[in-house]
């Protein structure tokens, strides 16, 4: 898949704390993760594009809790490109926490579909 960036394009990255990493501690708002690292390998290679990047991962999120804050999190900051890792607490919270709870496969699934069927029939088809 090849994702088009133009100069003045926005990219949120959101999720849970994989994707956080930290970002609240941070004076660029984007963690210490992945993120960026994606940022600033951008940067090296393309200066001349610069890119606004944005972070709004929460840690402990499960699919769930990321529809819930999508609108305002996500969408309302108008992003030209979305990047989405969340799951690991859907799929993992119950083996390490007494009151979590095993999340249906199928409601996993199905929230994510309204996720991603949600997003703005603005933004290129190469890059939803």
């Amino acid at each position: 898949m090849t994702i088009s960036l133009r100069p003045g394009s926005t990219v949120m990255f959101t999720g849970d704390s994989i994707t956080d990493c930290g970002r609240p501690a941070t004076e660029h708002g984007l963690g210490s993760g992945y993120p960026l690292r994606i940022a600033g390998e951008w940067g090296l290679r393309h200066p001349e594009r610069a890119v606004t990047w944005l972070n709004s991962a929460v840690p402990g999120d499960k699919v769930r809790d990321l529809e819930a804050r999508w609108q305002a999190d996500v969408l309302d900051a108008r992003p030209d490109v979305v990047s989405v890792l969340v799951g690991i607490n859907d799929v993992g919270w119950h083996t390490i926490a007494p009151e979590g709870h095993v999340i249906p496969v199928e409601d996993f699934a199905a929230g994510y579909g309204r996720l991603l069927s949600s997003w703005p029939d603005r933004v290129p088809a190469g890059n939803r």
